[in-house]
């Protein structure tokens, strides 16, 4: 689908924002329809009854923009923070509370690592379908295979195919877990 654009619009470009405007004086007063990247379907489309609270409105929402755009690009430079031996972990679960650990075996760069499962200590009384679990750090499970995640942040990893959810760093404290039967 084509992006409208007003005929005699004038067009402004916002790079910083990721946003073009056009401005435009449509029969009901001046007014604006701005898109984001590369959406066809307009992020705003506002008619106003001056041309200053057109352009006020439209420097606001640039200025939201920016401020996502820059957070987004400090999120995707930094780095995880991660070294060798340390312990991640991801909490899953619908009606019950799972936790995997897994161990950074290297680290290619500050914006990924090669993590592989290991095993865990579960405590816990039998009937009381809850308990706690342990990391048991260099113990891999067998059939685990090493695999690549992305940095998610500082002592985050992006979770993938292999886990669930977000692996954060594990602070050597016990994780409640829960289940069934």
């Amino acid at each position: 689908m084509p992006r409208f654009i007003p005929a005699h619009a004038e067009t402004r470009e916002f790079p910083d924002a990721a946003v073009i405007a056009y401005c435009y004086q449509s029969a009901k007063g001046p007014a604006f329809v701005a898109y984001k990247g590369r959406q066809s379907k307009p992020a705003r489309f506002y008619v106003f009854h001056d041309a200053g609270r057109r352009d006020e409105n439209l420097a606001d929402f640039v200025r939201q923009e920016t401020e996502s755009e820059d957070r987004k690009r400090e999120r995707r430079e930094t780095g995880h923070g991660l070294a060798v031996g340390d312990i991640v972990y991801s909490v899953w679960g619908y009606e019950q509370t799972n936790v995997d650990f897994y161990e950074v075996v290297r680290v290619p760069s500050t914006r990924s690592a090669v993590v592989r499962q290991i095993e865990k200590d579960t405590t816990g009384g039998a009937g009381r379908m809850s308990g706690e679990v342990t990391a048991k750090p260099g113990v891999f499970i067998e059939t685990a295979k090493e695999s690549t995640r992305r940095a998610a942040g500082l002592h985050c990893l992006n979770g993938g195919a292999l886990s669930h959810g977000t692996l954060h760093k594990w602070d050597g404290r016990p994780k409640s877990v829960s289940w069934y039967a």
